[in-house]
């Protein structure tokens, strides 16, 4: 590629979690939701051709999205790389670009790969699957190590045939890693000593790959002539995506209703949707979220190491005005540690502290903090003050509102929260790459197959864990989860864990946006929307958008 550096429909009432069933097929799962997403509009017959041009309300941080967690790099190249597995208009999960079964205790996993070929027509093969999971975790990169520190070996059997033995039982292993960590070429990363900054080529195996990339501008991505995964063996429709970068969702907006984008890759804000609505051309879709905003509290603050510093703080987060004034009306208040989407994990109800600045702030003083100089922030008995800076990117959608509310009822509490946004780039070093922050706030786009995922989150010594929590039961108990075939055993277990998450509470949960995301429908149709990050331009959706 040419990089320039120039530097709701509504989920169903009751969701279950889709899994690979042990001994079994990929595409097995348990109950899944009624009617959610999936409208397209009628048009003349598709075929291929057409420049569609998309908006994105923030800087996508590079194309190399193995090693970095960027929603935007994630909605780019999961076009070019796409995951094996993903998700359907039901939310439950199915082998996308590959096909799995596993033995009885699923400590054996076998992948087979559907007919892939790269943007040059060199076939995609099992050696880089292989390769793929061996290299992520021997450099460390991303979440490699949590879905694949625990392969044993790897068998490749043919070009499209690769067995995993695993050291202990995984029920999600394919579910899990094939969902979220696309596959590496072999040719070009063998020969990479340092990933972590290396400039990907942007050669893709999906339905498009990378023609330019001009940073804090626009990425221009072109049709994979051979890929055949789509439309009978046709490939994509659409010959180029453009994705133009805007400061923020008002501007993309905006360049939406002046006709520069044809669609927003970034689901819309309440607002912006009331601006759209009346005029018929554009198609607003809503899903409900599977991800969640978290205050993540750092172990490397000596005070948040206290952990009714940590259950003070979470008892000033005011939910509802979060929700109704916030977000205005666009989520849903999250009491639980999990998200209420999951119904069958949240059934015990095992709750957050209520919100209680008054009660806050009385924890605090019982357990030796004081204002000794009168200006409203508690000092510890050392004379610390509570005092910490919140970190979050910019481009969270009514951001401004959600931290002021947050700083708001915590200085009612005595406690100060200094507010640091910070564009992506930033953020991710930071934050998820640097863990050099005080608390932060993000807004997680999936956190799916709960009962095992969560261990990516807060396993000890796990990418995710980036507030360094480190809790040896909670840790075992989400082990356990990962090996334990019954789903019924696996509630039981997770029920434990939440009540260790609340009574520790190394994170706070505050909401589940609702998602809306838009598109004109003037010149392009075959748009639908399906659960995740990606709106109408997962892959597996954007695949079917044509020019009329």
């Amino acid at each position: 590629m040419k990089y320039k550096r120039v530097l709701s429909a509504l989920l169903a009432v009751a969701m279950g979690v889709s899994m690979a069933a042990c001994g079994g097929s990929s595409e097995s799962g348990s109950t899944s939701a009624s009617s959610a997403v999936s409208t397209s509009q009628e048009a003349s017959a598709p075929g291929v051709g057409g420049t569609l041009t998309v908006g994105l309300n923030a800087n996508p941080v590079s194309s190399n999205i193995w090693v970095q967690n960027d929603l935007n790099s994630s909605v780019i190249m999961n076009l070019v790389c796409p995951n094996l597995v993903t998700m359907d208009e039901t939310g439950n999960k199915y082998g996308y670009l590959a096909e799995a079964t596993s033995n009885e205790d699923c400590t054996q996993w076998t992948i087979t790969l559907k007919d892939l070929y790269w943007n040059d027509g060199t076939p995609v093969t099992a050696e880089d699957v292989a390769f793929s999971t061996t290299y992520g975790v021997e450099h460390q990169i991303g979440f490699f190590d949590s879905y694949y520190g625990h392969v044993a070996s790897t068998e490749v059997v043919d070009d499209k045939t690769v067995i995993f033995n695993l050291e202990s039982a995984d029920v999600n292993f394919f579910n899990g890693g094939f969902y979220w960590i696309p596959i590496m070429r072999k040719s070009e990363f063998e020969s990479v000593t340092d990933p972590l900054n290396y400039i990907y080529s942007g050669a893709g195996y999906g339905p498009y790959y990378v023609d330019e990339w001009v940073d804090g501008q626009y990425v221009s991505l072109k049709r994979n002539p051979y890929f055949t995964q789509a439309n009978d063996g046709q490939g994509a429709y659409l010959d180029n995506i453009l994705f133009r970068v805007y400061t923020d969702e008002n501007a993309m907006v905006l360049a939406l209703e002046n006709g520069e984008i044809d669609v927003c890759a970034n689901y819309i804000s309440a607002n912006s949707q009331t601006q759209l609505a009346a005029n018929e051309k554009y198609l607003l879709t809503t899903v409900d979220g599977l991800g969640y905003g978290q205050l993540s509290y750092s172990q490397t603050n000596a005070l948040l190491q206290d952990v009714n510093m940590r259950q003070a703080i979470s008892m000033c987060i005011d939910r509802e005005a979060l929700v109704a004034v916030g977000m205005n009306g666009e989520a849903t208040a999250m009491y639980t540690p999990i998200s209420p989407v999951y119904q069958d994990f949240v059934a015990s109800n095992i709750q957050q502290p209520a919100f209680d600045t008054a009660a806050a702030k009385s924890l605090l003083e019982s357990n030796g903090y004081a204002d000794t100089d009168g200006d409203g922030i508690l000092e510890s008995a050392d004379g610390t003050k509570a005092s910490f800076t919140v970190s979050y990117k910019t481009s969270i959608q009514n951001v401004d509102n959600v931290m002021e509310i947050l700083r708001t009822g915590a200085a009612q509490a005595g406690i100060e929260l200094k507010l640091e946004p910070l564009d992506a780039s930033t953020y991710s070093a930071k934050v998820t790459n640097g863990q050099t922050f005080d608390i932060s706030y993000s807004i997680w786009g999936t956190i799916d197959d709960v009962d095992t995922t969560l261990y990516t989150c807060y396993g000890i010594g796990q990418t995710l864990n980036f507030m360094q929590y480190n809790n040896e039961e909670m840790d075992n108990l989400l082990i356990a989860m990962k090996s334990e075939p019954d789903r019924a055993k696996r509630i039981e277990m997770l029920d434990q864990w939440q009540q260790l998450w609340v009574d520790n509470m190394p994170s706070a949960m505050t909401y589940v946006p609702k998602q809306t995301y838009v598109a004109n429908t003037e010149k392009f149709a075959g748009f639908s929307a399906v659960l995740g990050n990606c709106g109408y331009l997962n892959c597996a959706q954007a695949i079917g958008i044509y020019a009329k």
